[in-house]
C-alpha cells in the first residue's frame, strides 16, 4: 500500500518538474523573442 503512495509523490513531484521547467523554457523563449523584434526593429 505505502508503494503505491510512494510512487504518487514521485509522480507528483516530477509533473510538477516539468512544469516548472517548460515555464522556464517559455519565459527564456519570449525573452529572445523581445530581443529579436527589438534588433528587427533597427
Amino acid at each position: 500500500m505505502w508503494m503505491i503512495i510512494l510512487l504518487l509523490i514521485i509522480l507528483i513531484g516530477f509533473t510538477g518538474n516539468i512544469v516548472s521547467l517548460l515555464r522556464a523554457q517559455k519565459h527564456a523563449s519570449q525573452r529572445i523573442i523581445e530581443l529579436l523584434e527589438k534588433q528587427s526593429r533597427k
